[in-house]
């Protein structure tokens, strides 16, 4: 019996064989010259594969499954992107190099500029973005021939894969599977988002599982606590068989009741009140975050309108964004986060400065500081969008009061120009910071005295907290937000907070976990912000624990010295509410 953890996606609990589902070669793109006069013969070649492509996925739409749909017409979205594709042509008519070559360049880099946030729904994207262009990729290759039938998988199977692509995944639906193991991937991913639509159990990464099973091997499916056990023994397999049959008694009883969860408020058993908000990129996921039941938008990061462009947005193009976005969410409280840029997520200001340590080097707010041209145009608009919602901007990095001090300043001046040209804003608009660094931590109380709000970014905390890179797997072990110091770290900043009658909220990774929930509301923390896709299993877990099981929780785990035995005990807690 060899028994892997990973993180439960879709819960539920599957018992039967595996199928390995391995990824097949990938075709080789060829590369060649072209003369400028055949350029446009090749542009013809895509615009025709796009088409195809477009017309490929208006096929898979199904009006009975909206989950399948928002997938489809986020990935129409792509194939139509105002930038993408002028980008492409351009790239064409100025290298003339075949069009495949031209295409999977730029594919490659809108993916790593994806991947570099070190965010995981951000990540999840990049595969949006490879599986919506592959199509278009593949009608280029073949040559208008027809595409090839979807592979057979086998009824009743566990599928085992790496990841599975949407497409891939969409294929699946109706193949009769009754599980899902991913060595990557998450529970904002698309793929998470469609098992959790269809019922059906998967657990995300679960590294090292293709090298431990065979085709046919018995495999164990616990989408409840995030487990996978290859090869189990006869008495868990009758164990889990139980379990099986009474999750499915109870999916039956709950099919009925997500919608009135995504209504219900956000309350505990004892009737403490709690805040659900989401984290976006773009303005055109407000529809999701409001159709999820997020209430406001905790985190907009303002740093996807400057990335891969070849010059800055100017003050209007960014007014209007900040305005759809406030208007997108219907009178609900939106967070802009200002230019969070340098390190991995190079603008064009940026691209030929070259750092030993970028992540430590000049990014955030320290680049804001200096290029105070660029800081004060996004300040400008900001201000003009406030005049049409609820809208709060935080500063990211904040390493210390003066820091705070000289970004207010910039802000300030903003206001008074913006007041002698006599252009509305709102003059009341509040202003916090991003708690993810330790210094701000520690000297929480003295920012929060200048802060009108605080927000703990977990991603970057941990990272910094450890001195580990999250992406370097020889490492990976020490990045967990369970760890007592990361732990200390939040409850100093929720502490502080409180002392000063300022609201803290959290918008990393942590706050959409429902296990690091029940602890964070424990701590104190009233206020959380998540991928829209994860608002509901949190409300789920909110509603049907008491405040004070948290409390106790979390002064118990203070006083534990190791991640897995904070893990455990809250594990073994939450048991208690199944």
């Amino acid at each position: 019996m060899r028994k892997l953890e990973g993180l439960s996606a879709s819960p539920g609990i599957a018992v039967g064989p595996v199928f390995r589902y391995v990824d097949e070669p990938a075709a080789s793109i060829p590369r060649y010259d072209i003369d400028a006069d055949e350029a446009g013969r090749h542009w013809d070649r895509f615009d025709a594969a796009l088409e195809k492509s477009r017309r490929e996925i208006g096929f898979l739409m199904d009006g009975r499954n909206k989950e399948q749909n928002d997938i489809l017409e986020a990935q129409l979205l792509m194939l139509a992107d105002p930038e993408f594709i002028p980008q492409v042509r351009s790239e064409l008519f100025k290298a003339l190099v075949n069009i495949e070559t031209v295409l999977q360049r730029k594919i490659d880099e809108a993916t790593a500029l994806l991947r570099s946030t070190g965010d995981a729904y951000l990540s999840e994207r990049a595969v949006d973005i490879e599986d919506a262009f592959g199509r278009v990729m593949t009608h280029l290759l073949r040559g208008g021939k027809a595409s090839p039938a979807p592979r057979f998988v086998p009824p009743g199977t566990i599928l085992a894969a790496a990841n599975l692509r949407p497409s891939e995944a969409l294929a699946l639906r109706d193949s009769g599977i009754i599980g899902i193991a991913l060595e990557e991937g998450g529970a904002t991913s698309h793929v998470a988002i469609l098992a959790r639509a269809w019922k059906i159990p998967a657990v995300m990464g679960v590294r090292g599982l293709l090298d431990l099973v065979c085709d046919g091997d018995e495999m164990v499916l616990d989408a409840v606590d995030g487990v996978v056990i290859v090869e189990p023994a006869a008495d868990a397999v009758s164990r889990y068989k139980s379990m099986e049959k009474s999750e499915s008694r109870l999916k039956s009883a709950a099919s009925g009741t997500r919608a009135a969860l995504t209504t219900a408020p956000a309350v505990t058993t004892d009737g403490e009140r709690m805040t659900l908000r989401a984290n976006i990129a773009l303005s055109d996921e407000t529809d999701e975050a409001r159709l999820e039941g997020a209430e406001g938008v905790g985190l907009y990061r303002s740093e996807f309108l400057f990335l891969g462009r070849d010059s800055l947005p100017d003050e209007e193009l960014q007014y209007e964004e900040y305005r759809r976005v406030l208007e997108g969410m219907q009178g609900a409280p939106v967070t802009i986060r200002t230019l969070d840029a340098g390190a991995d997520k190079m603008i064009a200001d940026q691209r030929d400065y070259v750092e030993k340590n970028p992540l430590l080097g000049w990014r955030a707010i320290r680049y804001c500081l200096e290029r105070r041209d660029v800081f004060r145009t996004q300040l400008r608009a900001l201000l003009r969008a406030s005049a049409h919602g609820d809208l709060k901007i935080m500063f990211p990095m904040i390493a210390n009061l003066p820091e705070l001090e000289e970004a207010l300043s910039i802000l300030e001046d903003a206001r008074e120009e913006l007041q002698r040209e006599k252009i509305p804003f709102n003059r009341d608009m509040k202003v916090g910071i991003m708690v993810e660094i330790p210094s701000a931590a520690v000297c929480a109380d003295q920012l929060a005295q200048r802060a009108d709000f605080l927000s703990i970014g977990t991603n970057d905390l941990i990272q910094y907290s450890m001195a580990v890179d999250r992406e370097n797997p020889k490492v990976a072990y020490l990045y967990d937000c369970f760890n007592p110091a990361v732990l200390r770290l939040i409850s100093m900043t929720i502490d502080a907070g409180k002392s000063a009658g300022i609201d803290v909220s959290m918008c990393g990774e942590m706050a959409g976990d429902p296990v690091s929930v029940f602890l964070l509301m424990g701590l104190g923390l009233r206020n959380f912000s998540m991928s829209p896709a994860l608002v509901n299993p949190v409300k789920e877990l909110v509603r049907k624990v008491s405040l004070r099981d948290a409390r106790e929780v979390a002064q118990s785990a203070l006083g534990l010295s190791a991640p897995r035995e904070i893990r455990k005990l809250l594990q073994e807690r939450l048991k208690a509410y199944e």
